[in-house]
């Protein structure tokens, strides 16, 4: 079982779908970032606010007709989602100063 994330802390999630979607999906998958795999397979990877949000990425996906492939919850990199982090240092912060 995972480690539950503070209230309101994002948790990164990587989605893999099978097949190639073009980049200007990125903002109606919420500005996920996507890559691509050796399969062209479209890997979409950011934060997710909570496990509803998560859904709704889920929803987009079937909505599409997308075949998923995997969903994991990913460890966050600072520099690649800065604001992810500043917001657990932020609530690490508020906890110390109680």
């Amino acid at each position: 079982m995972s480690k539950q994330q503070p209230f309101g802390v994002q948790t990164v999630y990587q989605i893999k779908v099978k097949g190639h979607l073009d980049e200007h999906w990125s903002e109606w998958f919420d500005g996920l970032t996507l890559t691509y795999d050796a399969h062209d397979d479209t890997i979409l990877k950011g934060p997710v606010i909570d496990q509803s949000g998560l859904y709704g990425l889920l929803k987009k996906a079937h909505n599409l007709g997308l075949t998923l492939i995997s969903v994991n919850q990913v460890e966050i990199n600072a520099e690649e989602f800065p604001s992810s982090d500043k917001q657990t240092s932020d609530k690490q912060n508020q906890g110390e100063t109680k």
